[in-house]
C-alpha cells in the first residue's frame, strides 16, 4: 500500500512525515542515508526517538556528535533485528541505485520495519540514471 504525497519540498515531506507518525503514535524512527544529523535532530525536536544509520563514518560521528543513535551501515544490510523500528525514514536510500539493488533495499528497509509501519522513500523510475520516479512516497511494510 502506498501512501502519495504531492508536495516535494524536502522539509515539508518531513513535517507530513512526522505529523503521520504522530497522528498514528508511533515514537521512533529509523532514518536512512541520516549525513551529519540535521534531519535527526528535527525528529528528536519533535518528540520522537531517532537512530539513524548512514555510509560514511564521518557523518555518523558528526551525528553523534549531536547526541543522535547512529551507526555506520547502508541499506543492503541494516544491523536491527527484524520488526525493530515503528517508522522508517529514507526518502534518499534508492537513489542511484539499479532495480536489483533497489528491491534489495526495500526488501530490508521492510524486514527492520514493524508490520505496517510508514516506509518514506522517493521510489526511482527505471535506472540508476533515471532519476526519481512517482516522487516522495510513503509505502507500508
Amino acid at each position: 500500500m502506498t501512501t502519495p504525497v504531492t508536495r516535494n519540498n524536502g522539509a515539508q515531506r518531513l513535517d507530513d512525515f512526522v505529523a503521520l507518525l504522530k497522528e498514528e503514535g508511533r515514537h521512533a524512527v529509523l532514518g536512512l542515508d541520516c549525513g551529519t544529523g540535521a534531519e535527526g535532530l528535527a525528529f528528536v525536536r519533535a518528540g520522537l526517538h531517532f537512530t539513524g544509520v548512514d555510509a560514511s563514518e564521518e557523518n555518523i560521528h558528526a551525528a553523534r556528535a549531536h547526541g543522535l543513535s547512529a551507526s555506520v551501515a547502508t541499506a543492503a544490510a541494516l544491523p536491527f533485528a527484524d520488526a525493530a523500528f515503528p517508522a522508517v525514514w529514507a526518502p534518499d536510500a534508492l537513489a542511484g541505485l539499479d532495480a536489483e539493488a533497489s528491491d534489495g533495499a526495500l526488501r530490508e528497509l521492510r524486514r527492520v520495519a514493524e508490520p505496517g509501519a510508514p516506509i518514506a522513500v522517493v521510489l526511482p523510475q527505471g535506472g540508476p540514471d533515471a532519476g526519481p520516479g512517482p516522487g516522495f512516497t510513503v509505502l507500508r511494510a
